[in-house]
């Protein structure tokens, strides 16, 4: 049964690099739709889904060291891979886990202000191609922009119109 659920553990890596101890917070890309109203003889307008809109992810760490630098340091187009596991127990004393894994590119490398006596904070916004959900090892998001596979809550949204135009 799914309950309240308190996270105990944040883990990631970055381009196959650890960041374990730094992961402060992570943002999921947000699944959100463009939506075109239908009017037609009604009083009341219907929405209807015209396409997705694009997805980002942001990654708050605790400083920044020359190998996070470095794990960024790819040419300009290629992806970088992003993957953040969480875990805890749910208010019933089952453990749960959940593995993102983002790949895109860069958008935005942003520190915060040098101050004394305070801890550096680095903020990585990154563009999503490709975005993977894992809950408790069931695949339940699976966004794919260039094959447009669009798996969401473990329904295949694109498939049938995938399947019409001859694509995988």
């Amino acid at each position: 049964m799914f309950t309240n659920r308190v996270r105990q553990a944040i883990a990631a890596t970055l381009q196959g690099l650890p960041l374990s101890a730094t992961v402060e917070e992570f943002t999921p890309p947000k699944i959100e739709f463009d939506m075109e109203e239908m009017r037609g003889g009604r009083f009341i307008v219907e929405e209807m889904a015209k396409g997705g809109k694009a997805l980002g992810a942001k990654l708050t760490l605790q400083g920044l060291g020359a190998e996070v630098l470095l794990a960024l340091g790819v040419k300009l187009g290629d992806d970088i891979l992003l993957n953040v596991r969480e875990a805890g127990q749910d208010q019933d004393g089952n453990t749960w886990f959940t593995y993102h894994t983002v790949g895109g590119q860069l958008k935005s490398l942003e520190e915060t202000a040098v101050k004394m006596g305070e801890k550096p904070k680095t903020n990585l916004e990154l563009s999503c191609r490709t975005y993977n959900r894992l809950e408790n090892g069931v695949p339940v998001i699976d966004i794919d922009v260039r094959t447009q596979k669009f798996v969401l809550n473990g329904v295949d949204i694109l498939g049938d119109a995938r399947r019409a135009v001859l694509m995988p």
